[in-house]
């Protein structure tokens, strides 16, 4: 199975912050310090700006995020690509700021691929990470859900919001019937984090059925909030 390409995804989030007015300066101000918005948090993990606290729909902001090879639980990785060989994903260098691991099993009736990628995406142009981040959701969303990131030989056959999952995210599926392989991508933000999941594969040589594809990629994408909100 091929494995997609997120490049479009990816840079996003290299853009460099840059320094806003009034509340925004101040937010980078404390991002790039490391200072915490209130006792107990760790420097430079999670920080409140006050350009989100302004707003009722931001919360405290990342500025990195955890191992997503560390933060999906195991007995969902076993459930979805069992038997699945577990690496850090080798098509771009990880950082503070994301990380991508991936699951794949590609032997057998049951291929299966599991890619879960993290984003804290950064302060930009005058606005706030979790502004960005919701302009950068909204291109990938309307992306995705056009078909227009597909690769040749992908269909796009069904697509969902996911309601009460972060806060904002959707699912979409594809067919490649020459590879014989379905793939679902979730794709959720919660402040100014950006959870992708993709999850495909096939059985004996058909495509993995989109309730299951779409259902797993949603599962795990669940399953990495709740590591997200305990981190």
């Amino acid at each position: 199975m091929r494995e997609r390409k997120r490049g479009r995804r990816l840079a996003t989030v290299l853009v460099g912050a840059a320094a806003g007015v009034g509340a925004c300066a101040l937010a980078a101000f404390l991002i790039l310090n490391g200072v915490g918005a209130g006792e107990g948090k760790d420097a430079g993990q999670v920080v409140g700006s006050g350009a989100a606290e302004s707003s009722p729909m931001s919360k405290s902001e990342r500025t990195i995020v955890p191992d997503s090879c560390e933060l999906l639980d195991e007995g969902v990785a076993g459930k979805l690509a069992p038997g699945a060989a577990r690496t850090q994903a080798d098509n771009y260098q990880s950082s503070d700021h994301q990380n991508q691991c991936v699951w794949g099993a590609y032997t057998g009736d049951r291929k299966r691929q599991l890619t879960v990628e993290l984003r804290a995406v950064e302060a930009a142009q005058g606005r706030s990470a979790t502004d960005a981040a919701r302009a950068t959701f909204t291109s990938e969303r309307g992306a995705d859900e056009s078909g227009k990131a597909l690769l040749a030989g992908q269909e796009l056959t069904d697509k969902a919001p996911l309601d009460g999952v972060g806060d904002e995210g959707y699912v979409v599926y594809s067919v490649d019937d020459g590879q014989g392989s379905g793939e679902a991508i979730a794709n959720v933000r919660t402040g100014n984090v950006l959870v992708t999941i993709h999850y495909s594969g096939g059985n004996k040589g058909e495509p993995l059925p989109s309730s299951d594809a779409m259902n797993g990629a949603t599962e795990a994408a669940k399953s990495i909030l709740e590591g997200l909100s305990a981190s």
